[in-house]
């Protein structure tokens, strides 16, 4: 059987291939990969990158928050130790560096003053509130805010008691800080004896025997049933760094404001001569990674407590909620200027429950895990809303002889639903994650997952008529997990980190039904709030400005989403190019003929853009415009979501790596490109004003990847936490129901291409690897070709 586990392409003398002679980009022209994959025991023997080097010091996974919690948790162990040196073999971490700082005492009635006042505090917040409806101050339909703010101020099941104890626990820790002078030990407030414990401490118990990962991620970790569950907070990094210590927005190092998130956009964005989308990755691969990205975080914002949208640019600055950050527009903004537009809406994170005091930390309303929750949802009453009860299957919509599509969000006021296409009785989708309607190629990459649960559902079904519906279901979706872990392992994230991290960090699959042992109970899950402010934004902002939809004997009419304008094709063969921004909340040409295939084959066939610092104006200006002639800027609202978050500084963030302290902009010459050094150079007083999301950008990529040293560090730490600390990993042995040798030989087998085969219509050729280019060594192939792209055999789950 042919070994298909791992990408080898880079091992085909990758340097010369790409053209990534030290630290020179990919070069479109010089691309020849016979697959982003590699076998294991072909893993590129090159030396590592100089400037990964560091890396290979350092203490995997990282020493980040919740390792410095654990350590330093014991009251004893804290001050025993408190003039003892760093541990020599991780004093390049941050957290590694620092002891906790002696506190004061704090008896139980400054405690319960404090919470006093916080419960004061909130409750003028809830009359501001009332206040502000009373007044009219309400988002517009139908604007930009509108359909931004859908997708994320849902909480879905979450408790809003709960949010409103962690509001008042923030305050209480703001007074105590405050009456103490304890800007500076604010980190350490979460070892206070006297934080009060209400915290949602679900389950209370667990059965260890369990075959099934739970739908909110609970019971994964059996010695920390909450780890990696949904509605649980991010982990850091780095230490959060907030302007007073607790949770107002980021200043610069010298106490001054940092300059607005729109011209931090506007100053460091690349001209459009310097646009290069030379690399040698399909528009698919940036897909996957926004899907991906949907399976691991999402960050509700703040609502008012009725849980209506709070609007803030429209509001009098005094009046304004206490949430609001709006983003200030320079009144000779190149862009935003010609419509007087000064204000950009922005409203802060919600709140996560820390059960201690200590800085504001954000919450993740996903598990953490990589489960398929965008598919299958993160909490129990998702699950069951989106299943069909029936065989094993998840909900669809019957097309007759088309295949299914997702099922319906019959929600008018949803975001994304039209009059005139409900009248047609074309409705948007619903899926686990509200995001399914962002973009389109989001959208099909959520029909295919659905389709493929359904298909092998229906398969185990045939092979076990005794099966009941929830056995079916279970089954299929471990498995169906399994096949997504393996291809994002395989194909995913080699063609981010490159290989030689890839090979160092031992992330890549096994292969041939062998298995891993490496499972550890200790290792915290959870996504840092590095990963997902900043370091995985990094797909978003290289979006191609057009979607390329092949076309083959096809004619259909295209309305842009709140705009009379048509868009119509006829053509016996070529290429429809579809504007970005036509296809965001727009997925309603999934309902026509011959669109779906359209999409598949432009999407394994155009090139990405490269990772840089040169953004589109669809993307820095018409993001969700709606009904307006402007939109969002989405690398403004990346910066402004980093000082929201408290996200540490570019160089901490280095620092905390491994990679050593930059005291001077000179110093960041070799690791960035010229042109974009500059840029910061001018926007930022010092070199530690950079921020983490503009400073990862700006680097230049690892050899054979996409990211710059720093972006691959935090995303590889977060790639072994998500292998390493998940107790149903399909690899592990020691899962409470491993595959059998022979089952997980089969997911060794599993690709991407075989997936887009076996759920679209009349995907007629694709490449052995589709999220690398096709060429000479990746040629496209029949989908009926069972020996290049291998079908999954599942008569293995045959009882």
């Amino acid at each position: 059987m042919m070994n298909l586990t791992l990408l080898t392409l880079l091992a085909e003398g990758t340097r010369h291939q790409l053209g990534l002679s030290g630290h020179h980009s990919h070069r479109g022209g010089m691309c020849r990969p016979a697959q982003t994959m590699f076998a294991r025991s072909d893993i590129s023997t090159e030396p590592l990158d100089l400037d990964l080097v560091p890396l290979t010091s350092v203490d995997w996974p990282l020493r980040d928050g919740s390792w410095y919690h654990n350590k330093w948790n014991d009251l004893e162990t804290r001050f025993s130790a408190s003039n003892t040196s760093p541990e020599p073999e991780t004093a390049s971490s941050v957290w590694a560096n620092r002891h906790p700082e002696p506190l004061p005492q704090i008896s139980d009635q400054i405690f319960r003053t404090a919470f006093e006042a916080g419960e004061e505090d909130y409750q003028k917040l809830i009359e501001r509130e009332a206040f502000l409806k009373e007044n009219g101050a309400m988002v517009a339909k139908k604007s930009p805010t509108h359909y931004h703010r859908r997708s994320y101020m849902k909480l879905k099941t979450h408790n809003p008691q709960q949010s409103r104890h962690n509001y008042i626990k923030e305050y209480t820790t703001r007074a105590i800080v405050n009456k103490f002078d304890l800007k500076s030990a604010a980190v350490d407030l979460q070892f206070l004896e006297t934080a009060e414990a209400r915290c949602d401490i679900r389950p209370t118990s667990c059965n260890a025997r369990n075959r099934f990962r739970t739908a909110d991620g609970t019971c994964n970790n059996l010695d920390n049933p909450v780890w990696g569950a949904s509605f649980t907070a991010f982990r850091r990094v780095a230490i959060p760094d907030y302007a007073d210590g607790v949770s107002e927005l980021k200043e610069a190092q010298n106490g001054s404001p940092l300059p607005s998130a729109r011209l931090v956009s506007t100053s460091i964005n690349l001209p459009e001569s310097n646009r290069n989308n030379g690399n040698c990755f399909t528009l698919l691969h940036m897909t996957v990674g926004q899907f991906l990205d949907h399976d691991l975080t999402l960050t509700p914002i703040f609502t008012e407590s009725d849980g209506s949208a709070i609007e803030c640019c429209d509001v009098n600055t005094a009046s304004q909620h206490p949430e609001c950050e709006t983003i200030t527009i320079p009144t000779n903004d190149p862009f935003y200027s010609q419509f007087g537009e000064t204000c950009m809406e922005f409203v802060r994170s919600e709140v996560a429950e820390t059960c201690t005091s200590g800085p504001r930390e954000q919450l993740n309303a996903l598990t953490h895990y990589m489960d398929l929750s965008q598919v299958y949802g993160s909490t129990l009453e998702e699950t069951e809303s989106l299943r069909a009860h029936r065989n094993g299957l998840l909900l669809s919509q019957d097309q007759g002889a088309d295949p299914d599509l997702l099922p319906t969000s019959m929600e008018e006021d949803d975001g994304c639903n039209v009059a005139d296409k409900i009248d047609e009785g074309q409705y948007c989708f619903r899926a686990g994650d509200e995001r399914v309607n962002e973009q389109i190629l989001l959208t099909l990459l959520h029909t295919t997952w659905l389709r493929e649960h359904n298909r092998v559902a229906t398969t185990l079904k045939q092979l076990n008529p005794r099966w009941r519906d929830d056995r079916v279901f279970q089954e299929a979706r471990r498995i169906t997990i399994a096949e997504w872990q393996h291809i994002i392992y395989n194909e995913f994230i080699p063609g981010v980190l490159g290989l030689n991290l890839v090979k160092m960090m031992d992330l890549a699959p096994q292969f041939n039904g062998q298995f891993t042992n490496d499972y550890d109970p200790t290792l915290s899950v959870a996504i840092s709030n590095e990963f997902a402010t900043a370091a995985f934004r990094f797909g978003y902002v290289s979006s191609s400005i057009t979607i390329h939809e092949a076309v083959s004997a096809v004619r259909y009419s295209f309305t842009r989403p709140f705009q009379n304008e048509i868009n119509q094709v006829s053509s016996s063969s070529g290429t429809l190019e579809r504007e970005l921004n036509s296809v965001l909340n727009a997925p309603f040409p999934l309902y026509e003929d011959g669109v779906e295939e359209g999409l598949v084959r432009g999407e394994t066939s155009q090139r990405a853009m490269r990772v840089d610092t040169s953004f589109s104006e669809e993307i820095t200006g018409q993001l969700f415009q709606g009904d307006e002639p402007f939109g969002f800027d989405l690398i403004a609202l990346n910066l402004q979501r980093g000082r929201d978050h408290g996200l540490a500084d570019y160089v901490t963030v280095r620092e905390a790596c491994g990679f050593g302290r930059v005291r001077s902009f000179k110093q960041l010459g070799r690791i960035m490109n010229s042109d974009a050094l500059r840029r910061l150079k001018n926007t930022y007083r010092r070199v530690e004003d950079i921020e983490l999301f503009v400073g990862g950008m700006s680097e230049k990529p690892v050899r054979g990847g996409q990211v710059g040293p720093t972006f691959a560090c935090i995303m590889a730490d977060q790639f072994l936490r998500l292998k390493r600390g998940d107790r149903f990993w399909y690899e592990y042995s020691g899962s409470p129901s491993p595959f059998t040798r022979d089952q997980l030989r089969e997911l060794h087998q599993v690709t991407m291409a075989r997936v887009l085969c076996d759920n679209h219509p009349d995907p007629g050729e694709v490449q052995r690897w589709p999220l690398a280019l096709p060429t000479s060594s990746n040629r496209k192939v029949s989908c009926a070709s069972t020996r290049t792209i291998p079908s999954l055999d599942l008569t293995l789950w045959d009882e």
